[in-house]
C-alpha cells in the first residue's frame, strides 16, 4: 500500500523552491482582478482566476477563485520587492514580482497569462474584458 504525504495546511505547494521565492521577494503586494463584458459596461460573475508564477523554470498555482457578483475577486495577497527597491535607479523595475494571471469560463474565450506586476503595499488593479466564445456569438443570434 502506497502511502501519500499530507501537506500541513497552508504550507506551500512547492517547497523547497518557496523558501528562496520569499527571501527574494520579502514584501507583500496585493492584486484585485476585475472582470467585465462589453467595454467593461457588465461584471461576469463565476469566472474561475488563477494566479501562477514561474519558479525555477516550473508554473505554480499560487492562488485561485471565482469572481463574485461584481465581477471581481480581491484581496489576493502575494510577494513583492520591497518598497525601497523602487526607490533607486539602479533597481527601480529589475526583478518585481510577475505573475501569471488566467481566467476561465466556459461562455468566454480563456485569456490565459495575463501578466501582472506587484510591489510591496500596493494594491495591483488588472482590468480584464472577456470576448464571447464562437458558440456563445452563434446562439444569440
Amino acid at each position: 500500500m502506497q502511502q501519500t504525504e499530507q501537506k500541513t495546511k497552508g504550507e506551500s505547494p512547492f517547497k523547497p523552491d518557496y523558501d528562496d521565492y520569499i527571501s527574494q521577494y520579502p514584501g507583500r503586494g496585493s492584486l484585485k482582478v476585475q472582470i467585465s463584458v462589453a467595454r467593461d459596461a457588465f461584471p461576469v460573475e463565476g469566472v474561475y482566476v488563477d494566479v501562477s508564477s514561474v519558479v525555477n523554470g516550473k508554473r505554480y498555482t499560487l492562488y485561485h477563485d471565482v469572481t463574485d457578483s461584481s465581477g471581481i475577486v480581491n484581496e489576493i495577497v502575494l510577494p513583492a520587492l520591497p518598497k525601497s527597491a523602487s526607490l533607486s535607479p539602479e533597481t527601480a523595475g529589475q526583478g518585481e514580482a510577475e505573475y501569471l494571471v488566467s481566467v476561465f469560463h466556459p461562455a468566454f474565450k480563456e485569456l490565459p497569462d495575463c501578466p501582472v506586476k506587484v510591489l510591496d503595499r500596493v494594491e495591483t488593479i488588472l482590468p480584464v474584458t472577456l470576448t464571447p466564445s464562437k458558440q456563445q456569438a452563434e446562439d444569440a443570434q
